[in-house]
């Protein structure tokens, strides 16, 4: 049992400082291949045009330069780092730099930048939710006043629905009282006028003569001139006013010895 317990022990001094540095050695190689591969991408030719777009204060134009790029080259991992920090660093699109942060590391998991990285997307997350909370308050306040204009309108609206109600019915009690026909209910009670009454006798159709007024036809059949009232009331619908006559014109005179209703 003593010699099996010295064996073992040999063996782990022996064998356990191999493993440590085979460890080591891959892992050294891993960081190495992710730094190699950074800056051979970095080195792109698209890569320094944008670059010197984004040194040059041009973010815009290096945003779009990046964004082109990946559009051909999707797995250019150090142009999606590169696009995550000059979106993040503008503040205008934090799910944008989060989304290539992401990516980066997605390409490149053993890149020794992982923790500054996974620390820049917990602060872009942090301000994302920031601005979103900051948006949210103005559009609460203004639905708010939304809100309040559109109970005012309610308001208006339920007071004109009342005036409508109120003048519908003096319509129809107008045109009730006056004889007004459907076809003219939908005039304003403003417009509507009692019908004058018109004499119902009979009476006869006179032509119009030379220089006739009915000032002169009434004193000539009623011997009386201040009766042309009762004949521009018999002939009210066909003519447009009181010296609306014309040589030639079939008048009617309502019989001398009978009066307008009152």
């Amino acid at each position: 049992m003593k010699v099996e317990g010295s064996i073992t022990v040999l063996l782990a001094k022996i064998l356990l400082p191999a493993i440590l540095m085979v460890m080591l050695i891959v892992g050294g190689g891993c960081v190495k291949k992710v730094v190699v591969s950074d800056e051979a991408e970095r080195e792109h030719p698209d890569m320094k045009k944008a670059r010197a777009l984004e040194e040059a204060g041009d973010s815009k134009g290096a945003q779009s330069a990046y964004e082109v790029l990946l559009n051909r080259e999707p797995t250019m991992a150090r142009a999606h780092l590169a696009l995550a920090f000059l979106l993040d660093k503008s503040g205008q699109d934090y799910v944008g730099a989060i989304y290539h942060f992401r990516t980066y590391l997605a390409l490149r998991p053993d890149t020794e930048k992982k923790a500054m990285i996974e620390d820049h997307v917990r602060a872009a997350t942090l301000a994302w939710v920031g601005t979103i909370f900051t948006n949210q308050a103005a559009v609460l306040d203004r639905m708010g006043k939304l809100e309040g204009e559109n109970k005012a309108l309610k308001v208006r609206a339920a007071n004109l629905e009342s005036q409508t109600v109120q003048l519908r019915a003096s319509l129809t009690a107008a045109r009730v009282k006056y004889g007004v026909s459907e076809e003219n209910a939908s005039k304003s009670v403003d417009t509507i006028s009692p019908p004058v009454a018109v004499p119902k006798s009979l009476g006869k159709t006179v032509k119009v003569e030379k220089l006739d007024t009915l000032k002169k036809m009434a004193a000539r059949y009623y011997g009386d001139q201040g009766r042309w009232r009762e004949i521009y009331e018999a002939n009210k619908k066909k003519m447009k006013s009181p010296g609306d006559l014309r040589v030639g014109q079939m008048i009617f005179i309502p019989e001398k010895d009978k009066e307008v209703d009152p």
